[in-house]
């Protein structure tokens, strides 16, 4: 029983470590409702003129569920966020890299962290996985 508490423990902590090295850029945006939260990503490549620029911001919350509007590359999208496990996170594309291969794609995950209504704040984080290092990350602070 001790060897299997040990084990255990002992691949705990390493999934912990290893999940942290997985992202490239992480943040965290603490937003008040209609605060707008702002990326702008550039690719390595073109030195910085091929920008994305991905924003979001949160217009209504009850209870456990968090309506977000999001603006990626021009294409809006709204999403109804839970404080489920599977069901707080939205994933993206950030860089089409004409391969099939899911190991090659630039991903940006955005994920429901805390719903504070005393002070009625919502604090969200973002991932973003780029495995050939190919842009560059700017994260700004909110704008109202």
């Amino acid at each position: 029983m001790l060897i299997r508490i040990i084990i255990f423990v002992f691949l705990t902590v390493s999934f912990l470590f290893s999940a942290e090295k997985f992202w490239d850029h992480q943040h965290r945006y603490i937003l008040k409702k209609d605060e707008l939260a702002n990326l702008n990503i550039a690719t390595s490549a073109s030195k910085g003129l091929d920008k994305i620029q991905f924003f979001f911001r949160w217009t209504l919350f009850v209870n456990d569920r968090v309506t977000v509007l999001v603006n990626n590359q021009g294409y809006p999208k709204q999403f109804v966020l839970y404080k489920k496990r599977s069901l707080d996170s939205a994933q993206f594309k950030l860089m089409e890299n004409g391969s099939l291969e899911i190991t090659d794609q630039s991903l940006l995950l955005l994920v429901l962290q805390e719903i504070d209504a005393s002070k009625n704040e919502v604090s969200f984080d973002v991932f973003i996985k780029d495995p050939k290092k190919r842009i560059m990350v700017d994260f700004e602070t909110p704008q109202q």
